[in-house]
């Protein structure tokens, strides 16, 4: 039986060309187990076989992030391997992102199973646990060895022949059990066969917290992103401000359709004219008070004020509207983005004023 081939990443200083002297190397690939492959390569066991190592200088990969993920699917590619490794990356910052990127493109171009290894702090698990399978693993590599037999466990589950199991309900993947397998959740939901209905199990639940017993939840709350606020403006009385709001104010007609739960699209809108003649559009409150005075959404009369006084350069006429009522978060996340993106090419907007609900 021939052995699956394994193609495995490291940064500049895991794949031994130097520390942060060398973080501007480009990449570099050598046909052989280097490093922490060395132990990889050990654990994997006869049936898989590392046939190459792709190295990169950190800085090197975060100058050109996108560009450098397709360039190493390349080099990969003619490997034609069975399985992809990055890391351990632990909680190191680019070397984390580097491994999340280029699991991503390589899963995405190549189809194949990828695992990387980082702690809960870096981010590049922050960036890409709902895309990556990611195993948990300390600040530190003083565990190396455990942390590479995770990696190990974890990717020949993803290998192995799962013909004639069930498999997930929605997404057809076999998922592997997130405690099981210790990665991080990637927030997909699984259907399971229980013997017992979800009343029977809550109940039971319930019962041995109240005495003390062991149990385990099936309630995961989400895990929100750690946000860093943004720089203060040097000088508010020449910065040029928008509004944005989740509050389902949109013109007269609601002329793009938005949906007043669950929507998923968002639009700007001239605000001088959009005052004139609005509606609201949201399900998740009284719209009455809004509709009697649109300033209790947006305060408009409170920021024309300020102009005036001064105190802000200019009240912008963009108005950014995307009505959020029961909208999944990783849609919002996504159009705060978008609506980021429109307001930095614009060039003439320096702060936004998010209001809501």
């Amino acid at each position: 039986m021939a052995k699956k081939k394994v193609v495995h990443y490291l940064n500049q200083f895991f794949g031994q060309l130097g520390g942060e002297a060398a973080a501007n190397v480009g990449f570099t690939v050598k046909e052989q187990p280097v490093g922490p492959g060395m132990a990889l390569a050990k654990m994997l066991g006869d049936d898989f076989e590392i046939v190459a190592t792709i190295i990169c200088g950190d800085d090197f990969f975060a100058s050109e992030p996108e560009k450098n993920a397709t360039d190493a699917v390349e080099m990969i590619k003619k490997y034609q391997p069975d399985l992809f490794f990055a890391g351990p990356a632990f909680a190191a910052g680019r070397y984390s992102v580097a491994c999340g990127a280029i699991c991503k493109a390589v899963q995405d171009e190549l189809g194949i199973p990828t695992v990387s290894a980082m702690d809960e702090s870096a981010p590049g698990m922050d960036m890409y646990r709902k895309e990556v399978y990611i195993t948990k693993t300390p600040n530190h590599s003083r565990e190396m060895v455990k942390n590479i037999t995770d990696m190990v466990k974890l990717a020949k589950y993803l290998v192995e022949d799962k013909s004639g199991q069930p498999t997930d309900l929605i997404s057809l993947e076999y998922l592997p059990d997130p405690e099981e397998y210790n990665y991080f959740r990637r927030e997909q939901l699984r259907n399971i066969f229980c013997e017992k209905s979800v009343a029977e199990r809550a109940v039971d639940k319930l019962v041995a917290k109240i005495n003390g017993q062991p149990f385990e939840t099936e309630v995961v709350p989400e895990r929100l992103e750690i946000i860093p606020p943004p720089k203060p403006i040097g000088d508010l009385s020449k910065a040029k401000v928008a509004f944005a709001s989740d509050g389902g104010v949109v013109p007269k007609g609601n002329p793009d359709r938005m949906a007043t739960r669950s929507n998923l699209i968002w639009n700007y809108y001239n605000l001088d004219e959009m005052l004139q003649d609005y509606e609201v559009v949201h399900a998740g409150y009284f719209n009455d008070y809004v509709l009697q005075d649109v300033n209790r959404m947006l305060p408009y009369d409170v920021m024309k004020d300020l102009e005036k006084d001064g105190k802000i350069g200019l009240m912008h006429n963009v108005y950014y509207s995307m009505p959020a009522c029961t909208t999944v978060s990783q849609r919002c996340a996504e159009v705060g983005e978008e609506m980021a993106a429109d307001a930095i090419k614009r060039g003439d907007i320096d702060a936004i004023i998010l209001t809501s609900t």
